[in-house]
């Protein structure tokens, strides 16, 4: 998810680059951009923190202290205010897997994790956009799905505790990604929160 979001902050340098070098650039156009800027400041500091955290850590990670290597990342904003669009975020997530040549298992893994990461944001706030993302290491794949901060309680670990006890306490269960995610997590930047699950691919004979 960090090489994820450092990607689209690369991205969001370049165009903030072009829009600043144009003639013509109205108000509301800049305006916009100096808020995607922010947010993607917010993200690299968050990174650097959570990998000053890791430092401190007992666990080494790997031998030469890299991080798997991106292969491949797409994005995918979607109307936050129409329930339809979680599967529009279905289908977007098979289509990338499908390019990337995954195996039919972590598709499917990827695709009903990817349901119910919408569906949460969906029904469970009031955002005007979210965003879903997707990146490929050689080990994993993960999805992203990030609202723009009109939430109604965190994504909780929902196996143990069930669905319905888990959104009295102002959580949103999320069962199916506690199953099938490898690892899952949330992080808050910028006002909205992403919520990510990493699925390993499964080996091909």
């Amino acid at each position: 998810m960090e090489a994820v979001q450092l990607g689209l902050g690369e991205r969001l340098l370049g165009r903030a680059r072009e829009t600043l070098g144009e003639q013509r650039t109205s108000t509301r156009e800049l305006r916009l951009l100096a808020h995607q800027l922010a947010d993607a400041l917010a993200d690299a500091l968050l990174i650097a923190e959570y990998r000053g955290a890791r430092l401190c850590q007992s666990d080494p990670g790997p031998v030469d202290g890299t991080s798997p290597a991106l292969r491949a990342y797409g994005m995918l904003t979607i109307p936050g205010r129409d329930l339809a669009s979680a599967r529009t975020a279905r289908h977007y997530v098979r289509d990338t897997c499908r390019s990337w040549s995954l195996p039919g298992g972590t598709t499917d893994d990827l695709v009903a994790v990817t349901g119910e990461l919408a569906a949460n944001a969906l029904e469970h706030t009031d955002s005007r956009t979210v965003t879903v993302t997707c990146a490929l290491t050689a080990d994993t794949a993960t999805v992203g799905v990030t609202d723009d901060g009109r939430s109604a309680g965190t994504p909780v670990m929902s196996a143990s505790t069930g669905g319905a006890e888990a959104e009295c306490e102002g959580g949103r269960g999320l069962l199916i990604t506690d199953a099938l995610a490898t690892r899952w997590g949330t992080l808050r930047s910028g006002g909205g929160l992403s919520v990510w699950a990493e699925v390993a691919i499964e080996a091909t004979s």
